[in-house]
């Protein structure tokens, strides 16, 4: 009990209520900045309520896949392979051109060959076109040729029909010949005639185009 004096009863009385309110105060403090914070927030959320929400742009309708275009195809033209002793390689054809199985010369509005009165082929068959097997395609590029007559022929006969003479292959006729001077080349002048049709001819065609008839000389 001496070491207990009135002024330290005072002052521990007077502490205490002053610890008190600074303790309330940091309550309040507290209780202000959360509700500073939760009124924040909710104005964040208003405001993000009211804000436009960006809308797509429509998506563009599919589009069909264009298709190329195809090409025109060049028309091709047939090349002869020269005359009764030309033999030559052949091109492909147009439809109006055709072709000489034998001395593979090309002609266009006739049906005989005018050197050897061959029917003549359209190209595509001498080419081994559709509808024609390797083999008949072949056969149908050669013939056999009168020596006499100068006739020429499918493959298979052995005589010639319009004078009987023994027939030959194309290459050996074209190799044994009488050689004349450019006699498959046309002259330029219209000297022979076809006594059946009446058509004319150059001076060195010996057959008609249309019949295969033996041309004449005009007079």
């Amino acid at each position: 009990m001496s070491g207990f004096s009135p002024s330290t009863a005072v002052l521990a009385g007077t502490a205490e209520p002053l610890l008190l309110a600074v303790i309330g105060l940091l309550a309040l403090v507290i209780l202000g900045l959360a509700a500073l914070a939760l009124l924040f927030r909710r104005r964040n959320r208003i405001q993000a309520a009211a804000a436009p929400v960006p809308t797509r742009p429509p998506a563009a309708a599919p589009t069909a896949p264009t298709l190329p275009r195809p090409r025109p195809r060049p028309v091709q033209h047939v090349r002869s392979g020269g005359g009764a002793g030309a033999g030559g390689g052949l091109a492909v054809a147009t439809s109006s051109a055709m072709v000489c199985p034998t001395c593979r010369t090309e002609y266009h509005g006739m049906t005989y060959c005018t050197s050897d009165a061959r029917r003549l082929v359209p190209p595509e068959e001498m080419l081994g076109g559709p509808g024609l097997g390797p083999m008949r395609a072949l056969s149908r590029s050669a013939g056999l040729v009168c020596m006499a007559c100068r006739r020429a022929y499918e493959p298979g006969l052995r005589s010639c029909p319009h004078d009987g003479n023994e027939l030959v292959p194309f290459p050996v006729y074209n190799a044994t010949r009488p050689r004349r001077a450019k006699t498959t080349d046309p002259a330029g002048v219209i000297a022979r005639i076809c006594p059946v049709c009446g058509s004319k001819y150059d001076l060195n065609a010996r057959f008609c185009g249309h019949d295969a008839g033996q041309l004449v000389v005009i007079n």
